[in-house]
């Protein structure tokens, strides 16, 4: 919660720290989901920094994350955010190096893209409003980057806390 509060109010270079601990934590712990978003928080929080090359790192990291998890469904959503943010502060580049980086990883898995998004599973009709960020660790929260159980409720990638649509 500190790390999201510290990311919103600008400062992210303490938010980035906090996320790597935490994303290393996740790891270690086996919980590689969860280290994988973790480290693309941390991700974001270097890229506000313009530190292209730090937001790379942990985003190479979170997609061979996910790839040991054996969840390649969830590479190509990951992919097409890290990317478009690369690409939208003039990092075109990198964002480049990232989708050969995913397209690597799923290779090793035996999945071109296109298959890993055919593979993802879609989310069930919704009722009802998400609520913007996460109650137990304030983290944005997004229809596509949630795990959907059912039409109201779905789980915070970040920590696992189930949220209800309202």
């Amino acid at each position: 919660m500190r790390a999201n509060r510290l990311f919103d109010d600008g400062q992210f270079a303490e938010a980035a720290g906090i996320f790597e601990q935490l994303a290393d934590g996740a790891e270690q712990g086996g919980m590689l989901v969860r280290a994988a978003q973790l480290s693309l928080q941390a991700a974001r929080a270097h890229l506000a920094m313009d530190g292209a090359e730090a937001a790379l790192a942990r985003s190479k990291r979170a997609i061979r994350l996910l790839s040991q998890a054996g969840r390649a469904d969830r590479i190509p959503l990951l992919l097409d955010r890290a990317s478009q943010a690369l690409r939208s502060k003039g990092y075109a580049a990198e964002a480049d190096e990232l989708e050969r980086e995913a397209a690597e990883a799923l290779q090793e898995m035996g999945l071109s893209l296109e298959e890993a998004r055919r593979r993802a599973p879609t989310a069930p009709q919704r009722r009802g409003t998400l609520a913007a960020k996460c109650g137990g660790c304030g983290a944005p929260l997004t229809p596509e980057g949630v795990e959907w159980h059912d039409g109201q409720t779905a789980e915070c990638p970040y920590c696992g806390t189930i949220a209800k649509t309202s």
